[in-house]
């Protein structure tokens, strides 16, 4: 196995252990939909609630090696844990998911081959919404490669509706870059 591949078993046997649902998203999903990126690090969404950040933290830190010197007052306020796993040294973030939309990726991940592992994957739709919201100039790039790949295959009605959603979060911005590239 490959670094990724040992840190992703390690992410995938914790949140199993702990019964933590999650999903991969990030420059790995982009490389589960057959985008071409290369990355250094491992972003997971984690469905939580802010009632178990603080448990949740620190089951985290057991078994994984933390980035920032108070790791758990960092995540309660950031909703984001780095860690590196203790194998291998790959950067992991880890992200509070605390939003029904959090939610409703990691209840729409698709468990996909990566390597010899199976693991839940966020849809390339909800990764796109992911990509939209954080708006980055390396996101708009992955945008505009996934709609080169993916353009004919998307989910419309769904992006359409969780965009109208995110614009009563004031991010018009979302839909108007999603019609522009897509």
């Amino acid at each position: 196995m490959n670094p990724f591949e040992e840190a992703l078993k390690s992410i995938d046997e914790f949140c199993s252990n702990h019964k933590i649902p999650y999903s991969i998203i990030g420059g790995l999903a982009l490389i589960s939909h057959k985008i071409q990126r290369t990355t250094n690090d491992i972003d997971i969404a984690l469905l939580v609630n802010l009632e178990n950040i603080e448990s949740i933290g620190g089951q985290i830190i057991e078994s994984f090696e933390p980035l920032l010197p108070n790791p758990i007052p960092f995540f309660q306020k950031y909703f984001v844990l780095p860690v590196f796993d203790k194998q291998t040294k790959m950067r992991i973030d880890f992200a509070a998911g605390l939003t029904g939309f959090d939610k409703q990726v990691v209840e729409r991940s698709k468990r996909k081959e990566f390597g010899n592992l199976s693991l839940p994957f966020c849809t390339v739709e909800d990764l796109i919404l992911y990509k939209l919201f954080a708006g980055r100039p390396k996101d708009t790039a992955d945008l505009h490669e996934i709609s080169r790949k993916h353009k004919n295959l998307l989910d419309r009605d769904y992006l359409l509706i969780m965009l109208k959603d995110f614009t009563r979060l004031e991010r018009e911005d979302m839909k108007e870059n999603f019609l522009k590239i897509f």
